[in-house]
């Protein structure tokens, strides 16, 4: 799963150059953190802090490396948070309709 994690991060990061054309980066991770809300909330998972959990405890056993990880893990924290607190899907999916 940390590996998942950091190669969707990989293909984020891909995909935003490809998208402006080399003129835009995703620098920091305040740039990642709108990115991984959305791709948190799109996937509908349906125990996401238990992946969360898991990642965690992986990388707590592991306390050496894994720097990048720990970053992205600690997005995917507060991307899991809002999702679960703030967002709702369907209201998405029905803004989406509309238009």
């Amino acid at each position: 799963m940390v590996t998942c994690l950091s190669n969707s991060f990989g293909c984020l990061k891909s995909a935003v150059v490809d998208h402006h054309k080399g003129k835009f980066e995703l620098a920091s991770m305040d740039d990642v953190l709108p990115l991984s809300i959305y791709c948190v909330a799109m996937s509908e998972l349906s125990h996401a802090a238990s992946h969360r959990n898991l990642m965690e405890d992986y990388l707590r056993a592991c306390p050496r490396g894994f720097d990048l990880e720990r970053k992205l893990l600690c997005n995917f924290d507060c991307a899991v948070r809002y999702v679960c607190s703030e967002w709702t899907v369907e209201a998405l999916v029905e803004e989406e309709s509309k238009e």
